[in-house]
Order: structure tokens, then sequence, then C-alpha cells
């Protein structure tokens, strides 16, 4: 704090030369004008350090010790500010320099979000800046608390958000919620069919089985019912009492799966193609851009944009980025399309679909492929033999 003052206050080292140059340094102590730093240079020649602001009353002094005063240097901030008296240019950019440290540093350029995994900073970013609080806010001008309070009730995923703000840099600390356990239900349901086919095996766990090896069942019929029933146990096969539970069980049947597929016999082809590159330079949010425009013509077109982000070297990224834009242009025509390639297409197609069907324990017993052309289409169309677990439950309010 000392040189701090010491270096606004400012110093000047002074060269007196007379008869006497010690009656000057008696008239500063009887005046009360502080120096130091005192060095003779012969018999009439003194070099002394004096406080800038005491330098008048210093040539005064000097003139009634009957002694030259010269200013050799001067040291502090008078003497940095002297510079520029001549300097009109490197006065108004010392000038602008020092109005944009106070006041932009009022604003918040950099926000940190810490805390999160699951949540990812853009939808936390977003969220902030839908309230009004983001890159360029006037930092003592946001109520941390309300924002804070605002956002965790909009973002459920968060169990705690804070937004702290210290000069020009925001840091929004967060705790994520734990997920909601999944609670199964407990409702009472039947198991029924998803598809038609022929049951191979029944498995069940609660409930009453409906049907039996070798049988034929159809869509939506009951395998496991959910009505339970208590019989009488002298054979006659009196219900005694009955009530509804949660079937659960596995029933395995051989199905037959038709699916169909189609693709076209002609595509866009490109035959030229042009690209430009453009670049802008991001401050904030407001883009400068070095183009006239980034306008497309052409059937077809694409853009690639790059953004570099100045960052610092802990990882800081502030709201200065250079963006580079790239624009294709291109035309097309039509072109057939491979009968052949197209036939693998759909065979891929149709294939994957049977499969996301059957699930990891299903099995594909066997399968029969078949196209037709028509219009500039070919359509697949593929005939499967499956061994699958056909079951589905579904709520007793639910099965009409």
């Amino acid at each position: 704090m000392g040189k701090i003052i010491h270096f606004i206050a400012g110093s000047v080292q002074i060269r007196l030369e007379g008869p006497f140059p010690e009656r000057f340094l008696n008239l500063c102590g009887t005046e009360r004008v502080p120096f130091w730093d005192v060095e003779r240079e012969g018999a009439q020649v003194l070099r002394v350090t004096l406080p800038a602001w005491r330098l008048r009353r210093a040539r005064a002094l000097a003139e009634r010790a009957m002694c030259r005063l010269e200013v050799e240097r001067g040291e502090g901030l008078h003497a940095f500010l002297r510079r520029f008296r001549r300097r009109y240019a490197l006065a108004a950019g010392l000038a602008f320099a020092l109005f944009c440290a106070v006041t932009l540093s009022q604003f918040v350029w950099v926000i940190e979000v810490t805390g999160n995994t699951a949540v990812s900073n853009s939808v936390i970013l977003t969220e902030l800046e839908s309230l009004g609080f983001g890159i360029g806010s006037y930092g003592p001008g946001v109520d941390c608390r309300a924002l804070s309070n605002q956002a965790l009730l909009d973002l459920r995923e968060l169990s705690f958000l804070s937004v702290n703000i210290s000069g020009v840099y925001a840091q929004v600390v967060v705790r994520e919620a734990a997920p909601a356990p999944e609670i199964e239900s407990d409702a009472a349901a039947d198991i029924v069919a998803a598809v038609d086919g022929v049951v191979v095996d029944a498995d069940t766990v609660a409930g009453r089985s409906q049907v039996a090896e070798g049988q034929a069942v159809l869509a939506g019929e009951i395998l496991i019912s959910g009505l339970a029933t208590y019989e009488s146990g002298d054979g006659s096969g009196t219900v005694l009492s009955s009530r509804e539970v949660r079937a659960e069980g596995e029933v395995w049947a051989l199905t037959n799966r038709t699916l169909r597929a189609a693709t076209p016999l002609t595509a866009q082809t490109r035959t030229t193609e042009e690209t430009r590159t453009l670049y802008s330079l991001k401050i904030l949010k407001h883009p400068i851009k070095f183009y006239q425009n980034s306008s497309i013509s052409g059937l077809t077109c694409g853009k690639i944009k790059k953004v570099y982000a100045l960052t610092l070297p802990g990882g800081t990224v502030l709201p200065l980025a250079w963006e580079v834009l790239t624009v294709t242009t291109s035309e097309s025509a039509a072109a057939s399309v491979n009968r052949a390639s197209a036939e693998d297409y759909l065979t891929g197609v149709l294939e994957a679909k049977l499969s996301a069907l059957l699930g990891e324990e299903g099995q594909d017993l066997s399968h029969a492929l078949t196209f037709a052309e028509g219009d500039g289409v070919l359509t697949g169309t593929l005939r499967a033999s499956c061994l699958e677990q056909i079951g589905r439950t579904v709520e007793l309010g639910d099965n009409n």
C-alpha cells in the first residue's frame, strides 16, 4: 500500500548549485518540506529527492538560499502522465483503456458451470439466459439469490443451483437431483398374445394359464389370465373364491412374420461443386462479418462452421471467437441406382427390423426375401418363421 501511495504522490530528484547549498536543507527542515537521498557532488552541488507536490515550495526556498534548482528526473504518476502532454493519440488511448478497465470490469465476461454431469452446460446457460443473465450482464445489478431460486424451479433435474459473481467472472455451482426410482405397477393384468402363433412352451409364474403346448392363438387372445381362482379339493371343480392378480410368465410360440420396405431406383448426384470460405469475429454474441453475405444458390447446398474461441491457460473460454464458415454450392442430377445395391440395402433394413421385433432371445428359424419393381420403386418383402416370446402385459381395465 505504501508503494501505491508513493507512486500516486510522485517524487522528483533536483540538483542544487550555489555557494551554500546546505542552507537549502536547513530551510526545508524549518518549512517542514520532506527530503531524502541527499548526495553531494562537489562543494557547491547537492542532489536531493523530495515529493513532487512540494516542488513549487522548494523553488522558493532555493531562491532564498541563493541556489539554482534544476529538476533532473521525476518518478510516479505525475511523471508518467507528463509523457503524454504532446502525444494526444496515446493520451486518448490511455484514457480509453482506463475507461474500459473501470467500466467493463462491472460486467460478466466469463461464466463457468461446475458440478454437473447429466445436465449439459448449454441447458443450464440457456435457462439462465432466458432469465436475463448471461455474458455481458451488469454484475452489480444481478440478484444472485432470486436468479438461483428461479432457475432451480425451472430445472427440475437439479437439486441445488447457486450463482456467484466476482468481478468479470461468474461461477454457477449446481448439484443434480437423484433420479426417481422406477416403481413397478402392481395393478391386476392379463398376459395376451402380441401376434398370431402356435404355443411351444408356457411358463406361468402368477395368474392362470389359458393355453397349452401346440395350441394356436390369435393376436389379443389371453394367454395367462389375471383372474386367479381357488377350487375345492374334492375334485368337483367347484370354484370357492377368485381374486384379481397381476399375471406373470412367458409364452413362447412359433410365428410367421411378414415385413416390407421400399426404396427409389433413382437418386440425386452432384455434378459441379463450388466452395467459399467466409470469416467473422464474434464479440460476445455479436458477429463482425468480413463478407457481404452467405447466400447459397443451386439445387444442393451445405454450410460448415468452425468456431475457435479464445481460451485462457486454465481452460476458461472468453466471449471472443474467430468463426470460419465454409459454404458449398453444387448442382445435382438424377441418376439410376444399381438394382443389386438397392436389394442389398433393403435386405439390411428388413433384417434389422426383424431382429428388433424378436429381441435378444427370439430366433429367426428361416426367412425368404422377394423383390418387386414398379413406378421406379423397388419393394422388398421378407417372410420369416420365428420362435419368440409373444406375451405382453395388459392391465385388466385396458384389454377391452
